[in-house]
C-alpha cells in the first residue's frame, strides 16, 4: 500500500482550463490490398495505431511504417493516407481536434510539431482502454462531446504530447502543387467520366508526365486514385444512408451497378451490400479476443 498527496505546486504544475476541443473521433479498419486515398482535414489529427501494422504516407515524402502502439500527428492541410500490404491490416483510431479558446498551449504545441510519428507501445494497454472509454461515453450520452469525453479525451492528447517531446521522428514535407491540383480536380469531379486522357488535356500536358508527376508525388496512378476514392465514398455512402448500391455506384461515377460492386469487391474483399450489413455493428472489444475491430465510421 502506498499513499501520495500532491500539494506542492512542483507536485502538482497542472494549472488553467485551456484545453483542445475534440472535432472528431472515428475508427478505421484498413483492410489487405486497400487504403484510404490521399486527403486532408481541416483540423489537426491525431492517429493512434491500435493494431496491425501498415505505413503512412505524406506527399513527396517516403511511407513511414507505423504499427499497434503507433501515434501519428498531422496538422491541419497535409495530404496523407494510411496503407497496408498484401498479408497486413492496419486498425486505428483518429482525434481531430481545435483550440476552446484564444490561448490553448495544448494545441499551439501540435501546431508548431508539425507531422511526427511517436512510439506509444508502452501505453498500448492504456490508449486502447482509454479510447474505449471514449465510445462508451459517447454512446450513453447520445453522441455528445461533453465535458466527461473532452476531459478525457486532452488526458489522451497530453500523453501524445509527453511521448512527442521525449522521442518521436519529425517527418519533413515537400508540397509539390502541380499534383495537388490534379488530386483537388479528380476529388471535385469523382462523379465524371474521367480518363488519363482526359485529365492531361485539362491540365495541358502528356498523358505520361501527369501520370508520372502524380506518381511521384502520390505513389499511385492518378485513375488508381480515382478509383479508391470512389471506393471510400461508396463506403461512406453505405453506411450513412440508406440509399441502394445501385444509386451510390451512380452517385460515385459509375454507371453499370455490377461493375461498381466488381470494383468495390476487388479493393475492400466484400460486396457493398455485406460491407454494410458488416459495419453496422459497433467495433469489438480490443481485448475479447479479436484482432480486428469494425468501424462505427469511416473517415480519415
Amino acid at each position: 500500500m502506498w499513499l501520495y498527496d500532491y500539494q506542492s505546486p512542483e507536485d502538482n504544475p497542472c494549472k488553467g482550463s485551456s484545453y483542445a476541443k475534440i472535432k472528431h473521433m472515428s475508427y478505421i479498419d484498413n483492410l489487405p490490398h486497400w487504403s484510404y486515398p490521399w486527403h486532408t482535414h481541416e483540423y489537426c489529427e491525431i492517429a493512434l495505431i491500435t493494431d496491425g501494422t501498415g505505413s503512412v504516407s505524406l506527399a513527396n515524402t517516403p511511407a513511414a511504417p507505423v504499427r499497434a502502439g503507433s501515434i501519428i500527428v498531422i496538422p491541419e492541410g497535409i495530404l496523407h493516407k494510411f496503407t497496408t500490404g498484401e498479408q497486413e491490416h492496419l486498425g486505428y483510431y483518429t482525434l481531430r481536434f481545435a483550440p476552446a479558446e484564444e490561448a490553448c498551449p495544448l494545441v499551439d504545441f501540435f501546431h508548431s510539431l508539425g507531422c511526427t510519428v511517436a512510439d506509444g507501445v508502452s501505453y498500448l494497454r492504456w490508449i486502447r482502454e482509454t479510447l474505449k472509454l471514449l465510445i462508451n461515453i459517447h454512446n450513453t450520452n447520445g453522441g455528445h462531446a461533453d465535458a466527461a469525453f473532452q476531459s478525457i479525451a486532452n488526458g489522451l492528447l497530453r500523453l501524445v504530447q509527453s511521448l512527442c517531446m521525449n522521442d518521436a521522428l519529425l517527418v519533413r514535407l515537400d508540397e509539390h502543387y502541380s499534383a495537388s491540383d490534379i488530386l483537388e480536380y479528380l476529388d471535385t469531379h469523382q462523379a465524371d467520366h474521367i480518363t488519363l486522357d482526359s485529365l492531361a488535356k485539362r491540365f495541358n500536358v502528356s498523358a505520361s508526365h501527369l501520370n508520372r508527376t502524380f506518381n511521384r508525388a502520390f505513389h499511385t496512378s492518378p485513375i488508381n486514385y480515382l478509383i479508391d476514392a470512389r471506393v471510400t465514398f461508396a463506403t461512406e455512402y453505405l453506411l450513412k444512408s440508406n440509399y441502394s448500391v445501385a444509386k451510390i455506384a451512380e452517385l460515385c461515377g459509375y454507371d453499370n451497378p455490377a461493375h461498381f460492386t466488381n470494383m468495390f469487391t476487388k479493393r475492400i474483399g466484400c460486396t457493398p451490400a455485406e460491407y454494410r450489413e458488416r459495419n453496422q455493428k459497433p467495433p469489438e472489444d480490443p481485448d475479447s479476443g479479436s484482432s480486428r475491430q469494425d468501424p462505427p465510421d469511416q473517415d480519415g
